[in-house]
Order: C-alpha cells, then structure tokens, then sequence
C-alpha cells in the first residue's frame, strides 16, 4: 500500500486523524506557511512590507526628481489626499510650500477652518494634463471632495471641479505653490 492510499484509509477511518494530517503534514514536509515559519535567513518576512518600502523610496524619487512629471504631480496630490483623509491639516499642508505660496498663512487659516467643519474627506482625482518646464510645474487636475459634516443632520457635501495645481521644485522637493480655484478647499 503506497503513502496516498495509506493516508486516504486514514482519513476515512477518523476524521480526528485528517486534521492532525491536514495540520502537520506541511510542517513535516517544510512547507510551512511564512506566518508559521517566520525568520527563514535570506527570505523576506513580508511582502507587503517590501512593497510600503519600495512605494515609500519610489515616492521620495518622484518628489526629489529634477524634472516635473505627471509621477511628480502624482505623489504631490496623494500627499494632498492622504492629509485629508487622514484628517490631518499639518499632513495636508506639508504639500504647500509655505515660503514661495502668496497668501498662505490665510490658506492654513481656511484649511483649518474646513478641517473644523467636516468630520472626514473622500477624495478622488484624476491628473488630466501636466507639463513641465525646468524647476516648475503646471497639473490640471479633476477633483472629487465629499467631506462629512461634524453635524449629524447634514447630509454629505460633494464638490466636483477641476483645479489647477502650479508646483516648484524647492529645497524639500516638489510643492503646490499656486492653485487655482483658492476656494475649493473651503
């Protein structure tokens, strides 16, 4: 009798036995799952978290790049977005550049009168045009906002537009330092 035909025996014959199998036979066999069998030298414990590093490295190259391209735009509105949906003006605010934006501490006045309001933000956007030239930046950009009132009465409000975003490579990367319309974050 081979080994399959003894282990189907064995599984008909106790069900108790089948788990048993079922559990320990990748262990005997070392094909352990890596949550199992973490630590293996030489093999990386987890994927996702390679791919948060190389995202994160991938992220840094596109803000620090010479040359402004649709990437650099990218990672400069998902810094936007991130700020806003995790509720956090300072983050959001990080993608300005405070030092070359006309008007900018009334801009954080009203960014932080619009993060009072609203409880939490949905953004979507879709970069529709951008050109470069140099060390500035043009991104023509449509925006969906939905943002939650502290109000539980209010229902949602949904702003749809398109914005354009002026951005400059600066001593900490590419940054927004002209958008236009100014009130659509208010």
């Amino acid at each position: 009798m081979s080994c399959l035909d003894r282990l189907a025996w064995n599984m008909m014959r106790s069900p108790a036995s089948c788990l048993l199998i079922v559990c320990f036979l990748p262990l005997a066999w070392g094909t352990a799952p890596a949550a199992q069998n973490p630590g293996s030298p030489g093999e990386p414990q987890n994927e996702s978290s390679d791919k948060k590093g190389k995202e994160k490295k991938g992220s840094q190259d596109a803000l620090n790049a010479e040359a402004f391209s649709t990437a650099v735009a990218n990672r400069v509105l998902n810094h936007l977005r991130d700020g806003l949906e995790g509720h956090t003006p300072r983050r959001m605010l990080a993608a300005f550049d405070a030092d070359k934006m006309d008007g900018y501490l009334e801009f954080r006045d009203q960014i932080q009168a619009f993060f009072n309001r609203y409880e939490s933000f949905r953004v979507y956007f879709r970069i529709v045009q951008s050109a470069g030239e140099g060390g500035k930046g043009v991104a023509l950009v449509d925006i969906q906002l939905e943002a939650v009132p502290l109000s539980t009465i209010s229902p949602p409000v949904r702003r749809n537009g398109q914005v354009r975003f002026e951005l400059e490579r600066g001593r900490k990367g590419w940054k927004i330092v002209d958008f236009n319309p100014r009130n659509f974050f208010s």
